[in-house]
């Protein structure tokens, strides 16, 4: 990385930074310094110039260094003091890769730390290339090396799908005359077709014939980019960077969208799920059940006398009980069990194929994993409301809103069992079994 800045101490400041994020500086005080140095051996993954060089305006650097062998796609980031919107703009109207604002130490290091983590995003990424001339492969190979990115090669259409299947990659580079059975075209047609991320994959075509009709066809059946051979090689590493980037940006996206659907489904105290997911499965598998004539077990769970564990210990040890009591039950009941923290220290499993001689096992088994071992240091019971729900017969497909209705009347039903056995004197079972349509 090389920092190019006149202030000796801000300079420094910058290296400082950098440095402690691990990366490799060359730090320098003036534009042709940084000139000489990228012109000869030296080479840089990011260039940070300050606005005000002795020598030369940023510009004026930016512009000289766009014309170095290799530097063509080198991002360049300028710092400035002014943080003003219409001095960014221009900045990045000028062909600035970024700016950022000079500012307290503690308030710039985020920003550089960012930078320096997608920079080296791109460096890790991975590109198939699809290419029946091996030299043409290599010349392709050649020029994507300073963006530090890892190149393979397959020479068939065919191969390349294969290792799609089996291993994750970035970018998909793609000659559109292949030879076999399976051409660049029907390789998009494949990729675009299939029911997974990989569908949404960047792909650049390209090929030898410019024509009209053959860049329409590639984008028409998904291409994100085209180029015509000979290929320009500041051109190709400009789409490729900016082919990867979208990938990386759609990756980070969809891992948003994970985090945040999971959140919304998952109770933040115990991490089981919350009523909300309840809502939205449980009708399914009340439907489920109904349509193949299955039982389905709705158990209540609710630990005896935890207000005293809050009122004796405290809400934070009350937290830690919750959070052990979560994960015995997580260690006791199948993979395909719901397990729902329904309100307080009280909780709702849905156990499909589950009939009354199981339920009742599982019940038993579940009361004694509490009552047997503390949790979070305190000896506690929990009581147990058991509804199971066994057809006499397949039921006839029902609406949503009936079968959330049939999900709420058997958690009712289980509720009910639940404070019969907290009537009964606590650290018990009480269980009851219905036939027909809830």
């Amino acid at each position: 990385m090389a920092l190019i800045d006149a202030n000796a101490a801000a300079r420094a400041v910058v290296q400082g930074l950098l440095q402690a994020e691990g990366a490799d500086v060359l730090a320098l005080s003036s534009g042709e310094e940084a000139l000489q140095a990228l012109a000869g051996s030296w080479r840089a993954d990011v260039v940070l110039v300050s606005r005000h060089l002795p020598d030369m305006g940023a510009l004026e650097l930016l512009r000289r260094l766009r014309l170095l062998p290799g530097c063509a796609m080198l991002p360049v980031v300028l710092i400035t003091g002014d943080d003003d919107e219409p001095l960014r703009l221009s900045a990045l109207e000028g062909g600035f890769t970024e700016v950022l604002v000079r500012a307290a130490p503690e308030q710039l290091a985020p920003h550089l730390r960012a930078l320096l983590r997608r920079q080296a995003d791109l460096q890790r990424a991975r590109i198939l290339l699809v290419e029946d001339s091996p030299a043409v492969a290599a010349a392709t190979a050649e020029v994507l090396a300073p963006l530090g990115m890892e190149v393979e090669h397959a020479l068939q259409a065919h191969e390349a799908l294969e290792r799609l299947q089996h291993q994750p990659y970035d970018l998909l580079i793609v000659d559109v005359v292949l030879p076999g059975a399976l051409t660049g075209l029907g390789l998009l047609s494949a990729l675009r077709s299939r029911r997974d991320d990989l569908a949404e994959l960047p792909v650049l075509a390209y090929s030898s014939y410019d024509e009209r009709v053959r860049r329409v066809e590639m984008l028409r059946r998904g291409a994100n980019d085209y180029l015509t051979k000979p290929i320009d090689a500041d051109e190709l590493r400009a789409r490729v960077t900016n082919l990867v980037r979208y990938w990386r940006l759609l990756q980070q996206v969809r891992r948003q969208h994970a985090q945040l659907a999971h959140q919304a489904v998952t109770d933040a105290l115990t991490g089981v799920y919350n009523r909300h997911l309840l809502d939205e499965m449980g009708p399914r598998l009340v439907r489920r059940a109904g349509r193949g004539g299955e039982p389905l077990t709705v158990m209540m769970l609710d630990l005896d006398h935890f207000k005293d564990v809050n009122d004796r210990h405290g809400h934070e040890r009350g937290d830690q009980v919750l959070q052990a009591l979560a994960q015995r039950l997580r260690d006791h009941v199948r993979a395909d069990d719901l397990l729902v923290r329904h309100g307080g220290e009280e909780f709702a499993l849905l156990m499909p194929r589950l009939g009354a001689d199981a339920a009742w096992a599982q019940a038993e088994r579940l009361r004694q994993a509490v009552a047997q071992q503390p949790l979070a240091g305190l000896a506690l019971t929990a009581s147990l409301g058991v509804c199971v729900w066994q057809p006499e017969a397949p039921q006839p497909a029902c609406a949503a809103e009936q079968a959330a209705e049939g999900l709420r009347h058997l958690l009712r039903q289980a509720d009910q069992c639940l404070y019969q056995a907290k009537r009964q004197g606590r650290n018990r079972c009480e269980m009851v079994v219905v036939t027909a349509w809830p």
